[in-house]
C-alpha cells in the first residue's frame, strides 16, 4: 500500500470514529435519563383521620395523620401502603399527584397486617391514574441507585429524593429483612415507593433511624417488594396469620459467655425464660429459668433471631425446642398457635340530631364562659358529620399553680352562622342550628357552618384571656347516627335498611412481635 493510500485510509477510520462519537454521547445520555415523572405520577399521598376518643380531661379528640402509597392496579383501583399509615383510621383519603381538590379520593382498607407492615387500599375511583411497575428486590445490590417518593412531614406532597442501597437484608425487630437506603425519608414518607433507576418499585418505605432529637440521620428502611407481593397474595385470601409459640415478653437473650454458665452445648448463645408463660402454646410446657438453645436443631442467637425463626412457620406446625432445665438437657415439642389477634372494629358513636356534635349555651354562666353568647361545641362524635367535616370541640387543660392543679379552658369553638341553600344566617341558639340541620337532612343538602376559634395568647397561662384567633367555614352533610352503622346484621336487627356510611374501614390490630 503506497503512502497516499495509507493516509486516506487513516482519515477514513478517524472520520468513522468521529461520526460515532455523537451517537455514543446520545446513547449515554439516554441511558442516564431517569423518568422521575413516572415515579411521581404513580405515587399518592394519604391522609387519615382517627376515630374520636375521650382524653384525660373528658374532651373529644381526634388526629389527622399523613402517609404515602402507590397505585398498583387501575382495574381494582388498588393502592399499597404501610399498615401503620392506616391503623385506627376512621377516614382515609388519597391524593394523586397534582390533585387540586380539598378532599381526596375516599379509600377503604381491603386487608392489612402489622407483622410486615403492609396494607391494601381500594379507591372509590382511579380513572386516568397511571400504575406502578413492580421490580425484583432479589436483584438489588448495595450501591444501586434508589429514589424515594412520598409526602415527607405531611406537607410536602409529590416529593422525590435520591440515594443508594446501603444494605439488602437489615433486620430491625421481627422477621422482616429490610432494604436499607440513604435516600432521604421522613415521617409522611411511610408507605411510599422506593424505586430503582428504571422506575420499578423495589420496596415500601417504612421506617427510619433517628438521632436522639428525632431527626433524620440518613438511614431508611423499606420492605422489599418481593416480600410485599407475597404478603399481598396472602392478604387477598383472608385475615393475616402467623405462628406463635407464646413466648413474647417472657424470654431474655443470653450471650455465649452467659450461656456457658448454664452449660449450653457447643458454646453458643441462648434464651432464658424469665417467667413461665401463663397462656398460649408454651404454657405448662416451658417454665421459669428454662434455657432454650436450639429450635429444630438450629442454634439460638437472640430473641430477634427466634422471632424470625418462628415467624417462618405457620399455625399448627410443631417445633422442637432443645433446652436445659435444672442443669439437664430436655426436648419439648410446641405446636404453634395463632399470632394474629384482631382488635374490635369500633362502631360509630350514638348521638342525637343530625350534626354529630354536642352544643351548649354558656351565656348564663360565670367566669371565662360568660363571654360566649353563641353555641359552643363541647363534644364531637366519632364518624358523625362534624367529625367527617374535621370539626373539633373546645378543649380543656390544667396548670400547676403552687400546690394546686388548676383546670381551665384551653380554647373554645363557637358556631356563629350557617349557610344553607345560598343564604347565610347568623346563629344565636342551639335550636336554630338544629332546625337548619333538620331542614338540610330532609332536603339532602349540605350545610356550611361558620365557626370561631378562641384561644389564649399564652396557652400555658390560665390567667391570659381567651381571644378570637380565627374564623373558618366547614361543610358537612347532616346525617342520623343510625345511618353510620355499617354492620349489615346489626342494621337488619335494628330495622335500619341498607344505608351505608360515606366511608368504611377495617381497623387493623397491632400485635406483631410474637415468639
Amino acid at each position: 500500500m503506497n503512502r497516499k493510500s495509507t493516509i486516506l485510509w487513516r482519515f477514513a477510520v478517524l472520520g468513522l470514529f468521529a461520526s460515532l462519537i455523537p451517537l455514543g454521547i446520545f446513547a449515554l445520555e439516554k441511558h442516564d435519563e431517569i423518568d422521575t415523572d413516572r415515579m411521581l405520577d404513580v405515587s399518592v399521598s394519604i391522609r387519615t383521620m382517627s376515630h374520636v376518643t375521650v382524653d384525660r380531661f373528658g374532651d373529644s379528640v381526634w388526629e389527622i395523620s399523613n402517609g404515602s402509597g402507590f397505585l398498583v392496579s387501575s382495574h381494582s383501583c388498588e393502592v399499597w401502603t404501610n399498615q401503620h399509615v392506616i391503623n385506627n383510621a376512621a377516614l382515609i383519603e388519597v391524593y394523586p399527584r397534582g390533585w387540586q381538590r380539598t378532599a381526596g379520593i375516599p379509600a377503604k382498607v381491603i386487608n392489612a397486617t402489622p407483622r410486615s407492615d403492609v396494607a391494601i387500599l381500594q379507591l372509590d375511583e382511579c380513572e386516568g391514574l397511571p400504575v406502578a411497575k413492580l421490580g425484583n428486590s432479589d436483584l438489588v445490590e448495595p450501591g444501586d441507585e434508589t429514589f424515594a417518593v412520598g409526602n415527607p412531614l405531611g406537607r410536602n406532597p409529590d416529593s422525590i429524593s435520591r440515594g443508594i442501597i446501603s444494605h439488602t437484608r437489615r433486620y430491625r425487630e421481627g422477621s422482616i429483612p429490610y432494604l436499607q437506603t440513604d435516600a432521604a425519608i421522613n415521617p409522611g414518607n411511610s408507605g411510599g415507593a422506593l424505586f430503582d433507576r428504571e422506575g420499578n418499585v423495589i420496596g415500601i418505605n417504612t421506617a427510619i433511624d433517628t438521632s436522639r432529637y428525632g431527626t433524620n440521620v440518613g438511614v431508611g428502611f423499606a420492605v422489599p417488594v418481593n416480600l410485599v407481593m407475597q404478603v399481598v397474595a396472602e392478604l387477598r385470601q383472608g385475615p393475616p396469620s402467623w405462628g406463635d409459640a407464646g413466648l413474647n415478653g417472657v424470654v431474655s437473650t443470653l450471650t455465649p459467655d452467659e450461656a456457658e454458665v448454664f452449660k449450653v452445648p457447643h458454646g453458643g448463645g441462648a434464651l432464658v425464660v424469665t417467667r413461665a408463660p401463663a397462656e398460649g402454646p408454651s404454657a405448662g410446657r416451658i417454665f421459669t429459668h428454662d434455657v432454650i438453645y436450639q429450635i429444630n436443631n438450629t442454634s439460638v442467637v437472640d430473641t430477634d433471631q427466634v422471632v424470625r425463626m418462628i415467624g417462618q412457620h405457620r399455625v399448627g406446625e410443631t417445633l422442637a425446642f432443645a433446652l436445659i432445665r435444672d442443669g439437664k438437657q430436655h426436648s419439648v415439642d410446641i405446636t404453634l398457635g395463632e399470632g394474629w389477634q384482631a382488635d374490635a372494629v369500633p362502631q360509630p358513636d350514638e348521638y342525637e340530631g343530625y350534626l354529630g356534635m354536642t352544643l351548649e349555651m354558656w351565656d348564663a354562666e360565670e367566669g371565662d364562659r360568660a363571654q360566649f353568647k353563641r353555641p359552643v361545641i363541647t363534644k364531637v362524635h366519632s364518624m358523625g358529620p362534624a367529625h367527617k367535616a374535621r370539626i373539633s370541640s373546645s378543649q380543656k387543660s390544667v396548670i400547676v399553680n403552687g400546690p394546686y392543679v388548676v383546670p381551665y379552658l384551653l380554647d373554645v369553638k363557637t358556631v356563629t352562622g350557617v349557610a344553607f341553600q345560598g343564604e347565610f344566617h347568623a346563629i344565636t341558639s342551639v335550636d336554630e342550628i338544629e332546625q337548619f340541620a333538620a331542614r338540610a337532612f330532609r332536603a339532602g343538602d349540605p350545610l356550611l357552618l361558620e365557626i370561631e376559634y378562641w384561644a389564649r395568647s399564652n396557652p400555658r397561662n390560665h390567667k391570659t384571656s381567651l381571644e378570637l384567633a380565627d374564623t373558618a367555614f366547614f361543610k358537612l352533610l347532616p346525617r342520623r347516627a343510625a345511618d353510620e352503622i355499617s354492620n349489615p346484621a346489626l342494621r337488619k336487627a335494628l330495622g335500619l335498611g341498607d344505608s351505608r356510611p360515606l366511608f368504611e374501614t377495617t381497623l387493623i390490630g397491632k400485635k406483631s412481635k410474637n415468639i
